[in-house]
């Protein structure tokens, strides 16, 4: 039997978006992009390419957004579970999908 691609294999839908973010690691961060975003997870990319981490590694994602007209401040823990390296047209990127520890309630949301 065929393995599923993983869109089959994801469990919430994504959402576009273009939200300023930073992804730390221990002592380490980094400034970038949430691509796209789920409530059990992100799409994080950077033009930071010498910023390495292995699947499986403990990170947090930073990033603001709007609910009911009010910002929220949200630092979220997650874990690596891939990284990818490409051309996006312009200039090459590190991006990272990152699993939230804890679902994200993305209900009346707006990403900014």
């Amino acid at each position: 039997m065929p393995e599923p691609s993983s869109d089959e294999r994801r469990v919430f839908p994504r959402r576009a978006s273009d939200i300023q973010a930073t992804l730390s690691h221990e002592d380490r961060s980094m400034e970038g992009v949430v691509e796209n975003i789920g409530e059990g997870g992100v799409f994080f990319a950077t033009e930071t390419l010498e910023f390495l981490l292995d699947h499986g590694a403990q990170v947090s994602v930073k990033f603001n957004c709007l609910r009911a007209g009010v910002t929220e401040a949200h630092k979220l823990p997650g874990t690596i579970l891939r990284t990818e390296r490409y051309f996006d047209g312009t200039k090459v990127v590190r991006a990272f999908a990152v699993k939230f520890d804890d679902l994200f309630d993305l209900e009346g949301v707006a990403l900014i």
